[in-house]
């Protein structure tokens, strides 16, 4: 993502997945997150609800480990993914979610592919 003079151009067209009820799961600092959820989805990266109370260590430059989008329509496997944006994170916050900016790296081709047709097809 670039920002310039105000204006934000992403790299990947980005679809907003709010109202669908898709999660992710991903391994932290050797722990199971299995009850994020996934908010919008490019072929570049995705944005994540994720309860307080599993976002300690949540970090930007947090590498997650078996990452899977769990989404009938998209490739089930594990993604290189690491965090890029964390908001909504404050102190004394004990409810609620954060939000989990995450950039998929080192995708091959073909799931990159998979996953910008189905953005597309959301996006009509």
């Amino acid at each position: 993502m670039v920002e310039d003079s105000g204006i934000e151009r992403r790299r990947y067209p980005r679809v907003s997945l709010q109202g669908d009820e898709h999660r992710v799961s991903f391994h932290l600092q050797g722990r199971a997150v299995e009850d994020a959820r996934l908010v919008n989805l490019s072929a570049g990266g995705c944005g994540l609800e994720v309860q307080i109370g599993q976002a300690g260590g949540l970090e930007a430059g947090t590498t997650l480990e078996a990452f899977y989008l769990d989404h009938p329509e998209l490739p089930h496997l594990p993604l290189p993914a690491t965090v890029v944006r964390v908001l909504g994170k404050v102190p004394g916050k004990t409810t609620g979610y954060i939000l989990v900016g995450v950039e998929f790296t080192m995708l091959t081709p073909l799931v990159q592919g998979l996953i910008a047709s189905h953005v597309e097809t959301r996006l009509g």
